[in-house]
């Protein structure tokens, strides 16, 4: 995925504070490069962060490749 549709995602989900403070982690990582926006977008509709204070890139990471495990054993 390109990284202004990651940054777009995380904005029309509510989470440009954190989209903000992880984005040279996601970058340099190429967490979300192979990914597609629908992807993003179904993790964001099961995980829900409205309430952390705030969300480290780990914490990200890890909800993110447990979602990607579940969602491949799925399909």
């Amino acid at each position: 995925m390109l990284i202004h549709e990651i940054e777009d995602t995380f904005d029309e989900y509510g989470y440009q504070h954190y989209y903000k403070t992880m984005k040279t982690a996601i970058e340099i990582s190429g967490l979300l490069d192979d990914v597609d926006r629908y992807t993003l977008e179904n993790f964001f509709d099961t995980f829900d962060f409205t309430d952390y204070d705030r969300l480290l890139f780990d914490e990200f990471r890890y909800y993110f490749w447990m979602y990607l495990k579940i969602y491949e054993q799925k399909v």
